[in-house]
């Protein structure tokens, strides 16, 4: 019975808590396109990719999908800073599983420039071995591609790496490329249609995770 040697996080509401920034950059572009905005479906605007998104609640308007990303990035460019914190459970989490010296990546469907810039703010950047964006990779999570590039990068295996999100997408991509995974629910609301491995509901109990090789 061992401990895992890799893990890897997905970043908004694993993490660290993003919504701020989120918030006001989708209801600005909702508004624009005259989509309404509910605040209480944050989570589920949150674990959609863009292009899903916009087609959802602006269908047959493809030509303006560009328009729709780029509000909400620029706006999200410029608030998220100031909003972002680290959760107190992954803070301690991080501190335990380098003094255990695994290996830490985070994959997440945000850009890369944001994930680095969220992560250097918080002064963590440096503990993670790989940072794999929407934009290195082809296809996003729930497709294993961003999994597999950043165990690739880590020099890990799918046996001894599990993934860790908040999402049924984090939990698929995590089984295709073969690891097992953790969702954790933060608020008791999280669907858990895609059976992972480990249900969690802080990452404190991460570290005590342990599986058979």
């Amino acid at each position: 019975m061992k401990g895992y040697g890799s893990y890897i996080f997905d970043l908004d509401n694993t993490l660290v808590d993003s919504s701020r920034g989120y918030t006001i950059a989708f209801s600005k572009a909702f508004e624009e396109y005259g989509i309404p905005y509910h605040e209480e479906r944050y989570n589920e605007y949150i674990r959609m990719p863009f292009n899903i998104l916009f087609s959802h609640y602006y269908p047959n308007s493809p030509c303006k999908y560009r328009d729709f990303v780029s509000l909400i990035v620029s706006t999200y460019d410029k608030t998220h800073l100031d909003c972002v914190r680290l959760f107190p459970d992954a803070e301690a989490c991080i501190e335990i599983l380098l003094k255990k010296e695994k290996t830490l990546g985070v994959v997440s469907n945000s850009y890369t420039k944001h994930i680095n810039g969220i992560l250097s703010k918080l002064g963590v950047l440096d503990l993670f071995s790989s940072v794999v964006g929407t934009d290195r990779v082809v296809m996003s999570k729930p497709d294993p591609e961003p999994v597999l590039l950043c165990m690739s990068e880590m020099d890990s295996v799918p046996e001894e790496t599990i993934m860790v999100g908040d999402s049924d997408n984090d939990v698929i991509a995590g089984k295709l490329a073969g690891s097992d995974t953790a969702l954790i629910d933060r608020t008791g609301a999280v669907r858990r249609d895609a059976s992972p491995t480990f249900h969690i509901s802080s990452l404190s109990e991460l570290v005590d995770i342990k599986t058979i090789w």
